[in-house]
């Protein structure tokens, strides 16, 4: 996930005085090992639907891995959230983040090119929207925010398609990971090749 998501992601944690709280980093491997689906929720505290939305996704979040919890006392997270925010500045990105339970993407990160190409890669044309992929990074819906609304106990969660469902079950996460960068590599090498062929542009 350090291609997508860069090196560190941050959590918010109340400091022993209760009352105010502050930014921890983790690496972004370590924090995502394990974790069957990463969200990448890209919201901003000036979007009216946004506001709307995000209690509704916490409370969905909670749910769906206090599931895990009663089955196993310490395992890693079934759901995990990467938060990409669309705030204007600091102050309210930091504001905002009280009210989320995720990681986030640092701001500067989330607001400059790496979020716009996330932004980008997945066809993101309003906020709020929220992007489930799996542990090997392929996406499995990019609606989540409009299915969670027509299931909030999470039943069919993360709804994936029913051939999806099948190559997981029949696929290894290892052999999934080689094919997932063996088709990276060929995409790479292709565009390259068109490159070179295609006549570049002139300049003055």
């Amino acid at each position: 996930f350090i291609d997508l998501l860069g090196e560190a992601l941050l959590s918010l944690e109340m400091m022993e005085d209760g009352k105010h709280a502050q930014f921890k980093q983790h690496h972004t491997n370590e924090i995502l090992e394990g974790t069957k689906v990463v969200g990448l929720y890209f919201s901003a505290d000036w979007c009216g639907p946004c506001v709307k939305f995000t209690p509704e996704l916490v409370q969905f979040y909670e749910m769906i891995n206090s599931k895990k919890k009663r089955k196993k006392a310490v395992a890693p997270k079934d759901f995990e959230i990467v938060w990409i925010s669309r705030c204007r500045d600091v102050e309210a990105y930091a504001q905002y983040f009280t009210h989320m339970k995720w990681l986030a993407m640092p701001p500067d990160e989330a607001t400059g090119q790496r979020g716009q190409m996330l932004s980008n890669k997945y066809k993101v044309q309003g906020i709020p929207s929220l992007v489930l992929l799996d542990e090997v990074g392929n996406v499995i819906t990019t609606d989540a925010r409009n299915k969670i609304p027509m299931d909030r106990s999470g039943v069919g969660f993360p709804w994936r398609n029913p051939l999806a469902t099948l190559y997981m079950t029949l696929v290894p996460k290892s052999l999934r990971f080689m094919i997932k960068s063996q088709i990276v590599d060929a995409k790479a090498k292709v565009l390259g090749r068109l490159k070179s062929i295609l006549p570049q542009p002139v300049t003055a």
